[in-house]
């Protein structure tokens, strides 16, 4: 059951949902949870918007410390 305490932060925006996923996984294993969230159609006009978008991981702040340590060390 996922905990729903804390206050979450957009973590990394991703090109493609690939791997948004694969880097989720890898933080789920160290016991750490996290979400995406997809929003690569809205909008269809990302000037008007001012705002990055694609594929987004989702993390609890609490967790920010270990989620760099951990994804630093599988891109090495």
């Amino acid at each position: 059951m996922m905990n729903t305490e804390g206050k979450t932060v957009i973590y990394k925006s991703y090109d493609n949902l690939y791997d948004a996923m694969y880097a989720k996984d890898i933080l789920k294993a160290n016991g750490i949870e996290s979400f995406i969230s997809d929003d690569s159609m809205l909008p269809l006009n990302p000037i008007v918007s001012g705002k990055s978008w694609g594929t987004k991981l989702h993390i609890f702040e609490k967790d920010i410390a270990s989620v760099e340590n951990i994804l630093k060390e599988i891109k090495n």
